[in-house]
């Protein structure tokens, strides 16, 4: 059917404003309607992943108006490192056919044969990164700077701070980095207090009481680890090697590339490694490392809370102490999962490994990152009788499930200690752990140093 004139004359009027439109204000939407952090990495990258903050609930971070923050109790992750000496050894084994490759390589995957694998340098094996978007000891200097920043009101120069340490010397040398961070000119090193992460005589007086705990048992649920299935990295290797000939990638080849994808940020802040896989792929393997530390270190394992139990126990004398205000500690990211085990913020239930739970909460990038930091507050607020408890982790407001009816979602002191109590029903470190006669039972060492 032919339109009249009148019709195309009004048809090309419309088209001409149209195109005399600012089409471009469209675009400055004030809220963004993606969800790209779902597609983000680090989400996917276990404990070797470089910082990630929490995604969280979308709780303010700050105190509200009515309430002020009176007493900060920090324990750290050291920063973003290398692999670990027996991780490097295994990645570098699993690695060899592809660095020794001397097949002729085509496709996207080419570039192995000739790629520097800088974060396998045994030299660096264990030690904190210093160089790269992601290094460590810059990250910890910054988290010290920013948490001055934010907790101002707590400290003033001169007066006197410990910054407590596990022994390990990268767990060591991030507690001097954020000091140097926290206190700037007035820093020395005498303020940053050692305790040795290795001696079983010290109990619970101790930042790893692990060390002493003789009846934790870490492969305690292997073969429940062992029955998730692994076929996706027979599926991912098989589709590489279709993609690029003669690479030859095997599944454990495929597994270690996952985990040096991690290593190769923090050391280079490089992600070519990371490209070669999709997001899909990584769901498989995040998901094995969640159910791993899930039933090794975090709450599908008996001795995980009352294992945590000791610095919360700890904790919760300080939120009574109106004399301390501040608490500064490093350590390691198995420490950081026994006492979130004991919190019972991400306890959900048992994993399963007949299927991937998209749902569960025990997602360890969000919890254990490079760099992790856990924060319990007490918050004091205008007409409250007593005072509150706000868990920040990795810097997001974390409530806990069923208990968050005070200001800004917390929890009263006294119903905080009451949920320990009720959770741990009965069960001690001394006890559960087998503690002999004369080795400390409790943590002390917040008032002896």
């Amino acid at each position: 059917m032919l339109l009249s004139q009148p019709i195309l004359s009004l048809l090309a009027l419309s088209i001409a404003s149209v195109d005399a439109l600012p089409i471009q204000q469209f675009s400055l939407k004030p809220f963004s309607q993606e969800a790209l952090d779902q597609y983000n990495v680090l989400r996917f990258l276990g404990t070797a992943s470089p910082y990630v903050a929490n995604p969280g609930y979308g709780i303010e971070r700050d105190a509200l108006a009515q309430c002020k923050v009176s007493q900060a109790n920090m324990i750290a992750r050291h920063g973003e490192r290398y692999p670990s000496k027996k991780k490097g050894e295994k990645m570098i084994k699993n690695l060899a056919s592809i660095r020794n490759n001397t097949e002729q390589v085509e496709g996207p995957l080419a570039f192995l044969k000739d790629y520097e694998f800088r974060a396998l340098d045994a030299a660096g094996f264990e030690k904190e990164t210093s160089s790269g978007p992601y290094a460590g000891l810059l990250e910890m200097y910054k988290l010290g700077s920013l948490f001055r920043d934010h907790y101002y009101e707590l400290y003033e120069d001169g007066e006197d701070i410990k910054f407590y340490a596990a022994s390990s010397k990268r767990v060591v040398e991030s507690a001097h980095k954020f000091a140097e961070g926290f206190l700037g000119q007035n820093y020395n090193k005498t303020f940053v207090k050692v305790i040795d992460e290795d001696d079983e005589k010290l109990g619970a007086n101790s930042l790893t009481p692990v060390t002493s705990c003789k009846n934790y048992n870490k492969k305690l649920h292997k073969d429940t680890i062992k029955s998730l299935s692994e076929s996706y990295l027979d599926q991912i290797a098989e589709r590489l090697n279709n993609e690029s000939p003669g690479i030859n990638l095997t599944a454990d080849a495929v597994e270690s590339l996952m985990y040096y994808c991690g290593y190769d940020l923090n050391v280079v802040g490089s992600k070519e490694i990371c490209d070669i896989f999709t997001t899909t792929d990584f769901l498989s393997y995040s998901y094995g490392k969640d159910v791993e530390y899930y039933y090794e270190k975090g709450p599908g394992n008996n001795m995980s809370s009352i294992i945590g139990s000791v610095y919360i126990n700890a904790v919760i004398e300080l939120l009574k102490d109106d004399t301390k205000n501040l608490t500064l500690s490093f350590a390691h990211d198995s420490d950081i999962f026994y006492i979130i085990s004991n919190l019972g913020i991400f306890d959900d239930g048992d994993l399963s490994v007949k299927h991937i739970d998209f749902n569960h909460l025990w997602k360890v990038s969000n919890i254990a990152p490079m760099g992790a930091r856990l924060i319990i507050e007490r918050l004091e607020c205008e007409g409250s009788d007593g005072d509150y408890v706000r868990i920040v982790l990795n810097d997001a407001v974390i409530p806990i499930p069923g208990h968050s009816d005070g200001p800004g979602f917390s929890i009263s002191v006294k119903e905080f200690e009451d949920y320990i109590s009720e959770k741990l029903d009965g069960h001690t470190y001394a006890k559960d752990c087998g503690i002999e006669s004369g080795i400390p039972t409790n943590l002390t060492f917040f008032w002896d140093n």
